[in-house]
């Protein structure tokens, strides 16, 4: 069973797991990215200040790692879930999902599975997402996932 037109952005936000795949830090177009970008965008050119700058806060000499970070965060690496080219490719819940044609677990006959491969905590916070899409729907799921930390 899947969504109707009325959860497409659900679908579309959320890995079958519940996860916010459009708020990971790794979400090509997402708020991480974006964010990182503009940030590596006005720092522009500040690596030859640093050095300067850890004179009056040691903090600076380690401008470097921040900025090879924050370059990481600003590629964006994964388009999520449901593409195909998730940041943790060894994730079974995805494959299983499109296996037995449900957009999310909770749909599944079988939920909660034993054979999704993921350990505890996550684990529990897959049954608890996909518990709550159940009582809430995923439209509304996805709508509070919107307001509230990713990590």
């Amino acid at each position: 069973m899947t969504c109707e037109n009325t959860c497409e952005d659900a679908v579309r936000d959320l890995a079958p797991c519940g996860l916010s795949c459009a708020r990971c830090l790794a979400f090509v177009g997402g708020p991480v990215q974006e964010h990182a970008a503009a940030l590596l965008d006005a720092l522009t050119n500040f690596e030859r200040h640093a050095g300067r700058f850890a004179a009056f806060d040691p903090v600076f000499a380690h401008y470097g790692e921040f900025q090879a970070l924050a370059g990481w965060f600003a590629k964006g690496r994964c388009r999520g879930c449901r593409s195909g080219e998730c940041l943790h490719g060894g994730c079974r819940v995805g494959a299983c999902a499109r296996e037995r044609g449900v957009d999310f677990c909770f749909r599944c006959a079988d939920f909660p599975c034993a054979d999704s491969g993921l350990e505890e905590p996550l684990r529990a916070r897959w049954i608890a997402m996909n518990r709550a899409m159940a009582e809430k729907g995923p439209e509304n799921f996805h709508r509070e996932s919107l307001t509230k930390p990713r990590y």
